[in-house]
């Protein structure tokens, strides 16, 4: 039955693009590996096991997912000390740890950096797609930033250099498997992760997916570097897989072929940006392109946070650097579209221009246009309204949702006359309102006034409730003062979010109950922050020692399905799930009680 994770040997058509692309390693099967969480459905999609497997581990799909896995590679310090292993330990294959550009790095065309503690797994080719797999905390490679502050050999589990372990940490394998679903099932494109297998020093193996795992980075270390042959021969490796998966149509010229790649790519990344900025979900993009993949999706959820409202002044603090900001976050993703304009000029002229060349290039233009309806989009379904309204208000609503936009932001935007605060892990400055809650009430209030016409003021919510039904429990008099310029604020903000009801033409109490049912999901009072995330996957540490790993399993799976916000989609935790006085409730009871303190987290 798990005949196929076999096929898992380390064979990658990566190894064909370039001859130092990559390193290969050696690795050995790491001893008293313990299969924490197990992704079911993708294991059914990448045909690793049946669809209709039961959502159990058994005994001999753990060997296998332990066999495949459980690795850890034979490095250059193992290698200078002369380590032997016995031999039936050692894999037969090589796996690679691939280069490409980081910003972490002093040298920043990518001679130096890459994989600094992964290996690339393989692939697989089903029946649907085809599936990247590589594997993190695998050991320390030669391409960590801690190995250029040695001598070039690491031993794996010493951090005296600094991201140099080449380890990976027990709670940011099982965040990132949690976080990752999550969003996965919500639409948003991202890696997935297949499994964790933990170990009993609190170190982990996170298992990770993609149908395309080839980062922006790796294209651009040939860019930086100004090697055509290697550029061209990644850049046609990556539109080959897209296509083959079908997600992409390329024509068979060769300008028009990296004209529609650079168009898709664009389009991409103007719909991520836009996303991540409505959904208040942070990613530490940059110029390399190392935290995304080439396709446009979330890679990496070390640096993800999901907040509970518009933290646009938040930084991460890494060492000695902070991160950009949520806001920023569009710059980024359009230099990396510009970046890619500039190695697909490279490849057609052979000549290697300045990237200021390409500040007007026309797939700008297509990212722009894309972020703009990504955005217009993400308000209307956060607002409540289902698919077929939303496409009918993007078609006929256009000022009205300029309107209602430019009112939401208003409220968005304001901060806490507290000031900027130190966070443990960076800095940030609190937002007054959590917008989610009134966009979750509104709608039932104006059902409880029967409001038929955008005109009845009488109907209107009230200034201060509808101040304090949106205000974060950490604000103070001073931040909720009635002006009469908040007023008229208030007031316009109820007119343009009526408006939009009334363009669709149809009945207001059919239109305000549907919003009322959707928003009370899309909005949910519970949905994750990245406080709350930390705090559970805390407790599902403690708990592993204890608990049955198919009872932590189905506890995971219960907190995914109820943290996928879709209406028709959403599984909450069931009541009779947190009766039995089990390990398994206990933590779903833990979880639950996580969600509520820290709903106005970051």
């Amino acid at each position: 039955m798990y005949e196929k994770f076999k096929d898992l040997d380390g064979t990658h058509p990566w190894r064909e693009v370039s001859p130092d692309g990559y390193i290969d390693y050696r690795a050995r099967h790491r001893l008293k590996g313990r299969v924490l969480y197990f992704n079911f459905p993708l294991a059914g999609e990448m045909e690793l096991i049946p669809f209709d497997h039961p959502r159990i581990i058994n005994k001999d799909l753990e060997q296998a997912i332990l066999e495949t896995f459980s690795l850890q590679i034979i490095n250059e310090y193992d290698l200078k000390l002369g380590k032997k292993y016995p031999i039936e330990t050692v894999k037969p294959g090589s796996y690679m740890a691939t280069r490409y550009l980081q910003t972490q790095h002093r040298n920043k065309q990518g001679k130096t950096s890459g994989d600094g503690r992964s290996i690339w797994n393989g692939y697989l080719r089903t029946s649907n797609l085809i599936f990247d797999i590589s594997s993190r905390g695998t050991g320390a490679t030669i391409l960590s930033p801690g190995a250029q502050k040695s001598d070039g050999a690491v031993q794996t589990g010493d951090e005296s250099y600094g991201y140099s372990s080449g380890l990976a940490e027990m709670d940011e394998m099982l965040g990132s498997a949690v976080m990752s679903e999550i969003f996965y099932r919500q639409g948003i494109p991202t890696e997935r992760c297949l499994a964790v297998i933990g170990f009993s020093d609190g170190s982990a193996i996170g298992v990770r997916s993609a149908p395309n795992l080839i980062r922006p980075a790796h294209i651009f270390r040939y860019l930086k570097q100004g090697r055509h042959a290697e550029v061209k021969a990644s850049v046609d490796y990556f539109i080959e897989r897209e296509v083959e998966n079908n997600f992409w149509q390329i024509p068979d010229d060769e300008t028009a072929k990296y004209e529609q790649a650079l168009d898709y790519l664009a389009c991409s990344y103007g719909k991520m940006a836009a996303l991540l900025e409505e959904e208040y979900i942070f990613n530490w993009l940059a110029w390399d392109g190392d935290n995304m993949l080439a396709s446009g999706a979330i890679l990496d959820y070390g640096s993800i946070r999901q907040f509970a409202a518009k933290h646009d002044k938040y930084r991460f603090k890494d060492v000695d650097r902070y991160s950009a900001s949520l806001a920023e976050q569009r710059y980024w993703a359009r230099l990396i579209v510009q970046t890619f304009a500039q190695a697909m000029a490279f490849i057609c002229s052979g000549e290697k221009k300045n990237l200021r060349a390409f500040k007007d290039a026309g797939c700008l233009k297509v990212f722009d246009s894309a972020f703009e309806n990504e955005s217009n989009c993400r308000i209307l379904w956060r607002i409540g309204f289902t698919r077929e309204q939303i496409d009918q208000l993007m078609q006929t609503a256009r000022k009205e949702i300029k309107e209602f936009h430019r009112s939401l932001t208003y409220f968005e935007d304001l901060k806490v006359s507290k000031g900027i605060e130190k966070l443990p892990d960076g800095l940030t400055h609190k937002p007054v309102f959590l917008i989610r809650n009134l966009l979750r009430q509104l709608p039932a209030y104006y059902v409880a006034q029967t409001i038929s016409r955008v005109d009845d003021e009488s109907a209107y919510m009230p200034d201060d409730i509808f101040l304090r039904v949106m205000a974060a429990s950490y604000v103070g008099k001073r931040d909720l003062q009635l002006t009469p310029s908040r007023s008229a604020q208030v007031k316009n903000f109820q007119q343009c979010y009526l408006r939009l009801i009334a363009a669709l033409g149809e009945p207001f109490d059919q239109v305000l109950k549907t919003l009322q049912e959707r928003s009370a999901i899309i909005n949910h009072r519970h949905r994750l922050t990245g406080d709350a995330l930390v705090y559970i996957i805390e407790e599902v540490i403690a708990i592993t020692g204890k608990i049955k790993v198919n009872g932590l399993q189905e506890a995971l799976d219960a907190f995914i399905d109820s943290q996928v916000l879709v209406p028709g989609r959403w599984q909450p935790v069931a009541p009779e799930q947190l009766k039995p006085r089990t390990l398994k409730s206990r933590l779903l009871i833990t979880i639950q009680e996580n969600l509520e303190e820290y709903k106005e987290s970051i």
